[in-house]
């Protein structure tokens, strides 16, 4: 299947959930930046149905961040909408901090997977008021490895990359006509400043691609692939319940 056609493939699965399952008139899309967002912006563009499309930043988010957001809402044509989560956060964390034991780990993880949530509480709120679906951004390499926040950025309507390893994605993002600059960039989840996806996860995309290809990669990839996968299981599931009632 050529780009082109899984474009329309996708377009077409889109428009039938949100007329078929949900009965929705709109879309609803975060856009971060980041290529996985951009694709998805292109892609509802191209649907021709109304989309409101928003950028949450936080304080933490880098101006470049925010510069190549408003890129992708010209490149498609969007109405700039930005709503700062900032004032959310602080505002929560004072509430929230004195609970919080004197020392935890990963601190900084805590703080943006709050940060991830606030957004995709947000975006439920106006999606609820426009009659909308939530469109998510993770696509393939994200979900087996776990890489994004429960309830945060892994929760939304629909996920229309969620088959496509992240080279796919960059495919997609050319085909589309996503800026170069944001075709190239490191991806982040913007949790901190500085921060990669890479990094953190402490094995690249490609060897996560190649892994997903069903190619042998190195021992230590592998080993944090399987990691990742394993410690997120809960991620990928709902909720358990108990297999019997009461009766």
């Amino acid at each position: 299947m050529t780009a082109g056609e899984y474009v329309d493939y996708l377009l077409r699965w889109l428009e039938e959930l949100r007329q078929t399952l949900y009965k929705k008139d709109a879309y609803v899309l975060g856009i971060s930046g980041g290529i996985d967002s951009a694709v998805c912006a292109h892609l509802l563009q191209k649907t021709g149905r109304e989309v409101f499309a928003y950028t949450l930043p936080a304080e933490v988010s880098s101006s470049s961040d925010i510069s190549d957001a408003r890129q992708v809402f010209r490149d498609c044509g969007f109405q700039y909408r930005e709503i700062s989560i900032a004032p959310m956060f602080e505002m929560l964390m004072q509430e929230i901090k004195p609970e919080l034991p004197a020392k935890f780990e990963r601190e900084q993880v805590l703080y943006g997977n709050l940060m991830a949530r606030l957004r995709m509480v947000s975006l439920f709120t106006l999606a609820q008021a426009r009659e909308a679906v939530v469109v998510g951004t993770d696509n393939l390499a994200e979900y087996h490895t776990g890489y994004f926040t429960k309830f945060g950025d892994g929760a939304a309507d629909c996920f229309p990359l969620a088959k496509l390893r992240k080279e796919q994605v960059r495919e997609l993002a050319k085909y589309l006509g996503v800026n170069n600059k944001i075709i190239e960039k490191a991806p982040s989840a913007g949790l901190w400043q500085g921060q990669t996806d890479e990094d953190e996860m402490g094995v690249s995309y490609q060897e996560i691609d190649a892994f997903l290809r069903g190619e042998n990669v190195s021992d230590s990839a592998k080993e944090r692939i399987d990691f990742w996968h394993n410690r997120s299981v809960h991620k990928r599931m709902l909720p358990p319940v108990p297999e019997k009632a009461w009766e």
